[in-house]
């Protein structure tokens, strides 16, 4: 069987439950099978939103014909003839809104829609504008009068999270809020402000690996996470902290299932309220491994995150060239040092790895 009817025979349920779990199996242990599923999943969902289109404009233009003739050409509604045809006239601007909606959402493009998701997921970095950042500053050099003037840089165009893969330098962010970045710089509690580079990245699963360019404060610091590589179960507690905002924010929830919107595989449905500038950051489990990263929300639904699984990040890292690179990226699977601990007690531990990353554009 063509590998192109596998994944057809598995997006439109037509596959045994043994051929389903067979599938799922090799989507984890395969990259490139599942970046090439992913691919024809994304060009699937697009034939049929286009044909979706197609079939609400055929709709409308069929009201149109019926209600005021093949040719006829409107210039305005008055008063009296919408009282005739008010039942009419409802459902056409109904259907017109409909057509609009949809052709805008189809047509979307940037950094507020997930490339590889549908369009319903939007990704969650954080855009910073200037008022917001002459508030803080205002409010700043008013806290700091009799002290020493803190240091002012020039405010970055986009804003999110990124956490550490461990404590020589290396984290891990969203690669829809990097991409195309004149330059990147994290920040927290323990950093004041440090340059990174790429080293690496994934457009399917949409993660970018970075090298800090000096990382001496965390380097005599204990790493906390573990990527502990254990069976995640829907109703599961779990958390994340990141930086929707200037300080650092925790949320926590469930995971509500184990695979993302439109049955994507590689990702978490979680029900934790992430908001814009939560792109990149960790999703823990209870004793605090690492089992994702956050990546979007729904758009059209509060408390409904998805992250992508932190399984695939190791297959990732697995199928690296670069054997150096590949050596200094190798994951904790070691007992976390946060199990055990209460919550507050987990966070003060991985404050110092979790970033706020910062994002310049030309």
């Amino acid at each position: 069987m063509r590998a192109t009817d596998l994944f057809d025979n598995y997006l439109f349920g037509t596959i045994s439950n043994q051929d389903k779990l067979d599938f799922e199996a090799r989507l984890k242990s395969d990259t490139e099978f599942a970046l090439a599923f992913e691919k024809h999943r994304t060009l699937i969902e697009g034939l049929n939103q286009h044909e979706q289109r197609l079939n609400i404009k055929q709709i409308f233009s069929t009201i149109h014909q019926q209600e005021f003739g093949k040719d006829a050409k409107i210039i305005s509604i008055k008063e009296g003839f919408v009282k005739k045809h008010g039942k009419t006239v409802a459902v056409a601007a109904s259907v017109a809104v409909i057509a609009v909606i949809s052709t805008m959402t189809i047509l979307s493009t940037g950094g507020y829609l997930l490339k590889q998701q549908s369009n319903a997921i939007t990704d969650l970095k954080r855009d910073v504008n200037e008022l917001k950042y002459s508030q803080d500053a205002i409010i700043e050099g008013i806290s700091g009068l009799g002290s020493a003037r803190p240091k002012k840089y020039a405010p970055a165009n986009i804003e999110g999270t990124g956490f550490a893969l461990n404590n020589k330098g290396y984290f891990i962010t969203s690669l829809h809020m990097v991409k195309n970045a004149d330059s990147v710089f994290v920040t927290n509690s323990v950093l004041e402000r440090v340059s990174a580079k790429l080293v690496a990245t994934d457009n399917a699963l949409d993660i970018a690996i970075f090298k800090m360019e000096n990382s001496e404060a965390l380097e005599k610091t204990v790493y906390p996470f573990s990527f502990n590589n254990h069976h995640s179960e829907i109703g599961d507690k779990v958390f994340t902290i990141g930086y929707p905002r200037k300080d650092i924010v925790y949320g926590e929830g469930a995971l509500s299932s184990l695979s993302g919107y439109n049955n994507d595989t590689t990702m978490f449905q979680v029900s934790i309220p992430v908001n814009p500038g939560n792109s990149g950051g960790p999703l823990m489990d209870e004793q605090g491994n690492i089992i994702g990263v956050i990546r979007g929300k729904l758009s059209n639904a509060e408390g409904t995150g998805f992250a992508v699984k932190s399984d695939l990040l190791k297959q990732v890292i697995d199928s690296l060239k670069d054997e150096t690179l590949k050596t200094d990226l190798v994951l904790n699977t070691k007992k976390s040092s946060l199990k055990g601990l209460k919550r507050s007690e987990q966070i003060k531990k991985m404050q110092p790895f979790v970033f706020n990353i910062m994002v310049y554009k030309k």
